[in-house]
């Protein structure tokens, strides 16, 4: 007759069900020949301690904002704010975060300045241009107002002298 408790030879009792956890699994099993030993395990409270996790964001480069500025608005402070925009992510990623938050800072106020001087320029040419024509039209027809006064209406066309 065969050792029920050998490896490998059928045993006596009936399986667990399909999908139920052998109740004795994940449990120290004894080795045969010696007896079974009582474990004790003893947790002992631990202090609390207080962890404060600092994240810091990149700070943002304007890089649109000054792409923008210098295309549209004003050419020579949109180079400048384009300049400082891009040396922002080479300040963060050496460590440097004081500098990159004051390139992005640079950049955003280069690139506000580059808008409001564009604004400002096309507004000025603007009114440069409508004065000017105003003035142009103003100068011909005085001309023209001077020049037809002087004709004698009353001659013929062919003998108008003025």
């Amino acid at each position: 007759m065969a050792d029920p408790n050998l490896p490998g030879q059928p045993q006596q009792g009936q399986p667990p069900a399909y999908g139920q956890p052998d109740p004795a699994y994940g449990q120290p099993q004894p080795q045969p020949g010696y007896a079974a030993q009582q474990t004790t395990v003893v947790a002992a409270p631990q202090p609390m301690m207080m962890t404060t996790v600092i994240t810091k964001t990149q700070p943002s480069s304007h890089l649109g904002l000054a792409i923008f500025s210098m295309l549209c608005c004003f050419l020579p402070t949109g180079i400048v704010a384009v300049v400082f925009a891009a040396m922002v992510d080479g300040a963060w990623q050496n460590g440097e975060e004081d500098k990159a938050h004051n390139y992005s800072k640079n950049a955003k106020c280069w690139s506000i300045a580059s808008i409001v001087l564009g604004v400002v320029s096309i507004v000025l040419v603007i009114v440069i241009v409508v004065v000017y024509f105003v003035v142009i039209v103003a100068t011909v027809a005085t001309a023209v107002g001077d020049g037809l006064s002087n004709i004698n209406w009353n001659q013929d066309a062919t003998t108008m002298v003025p």
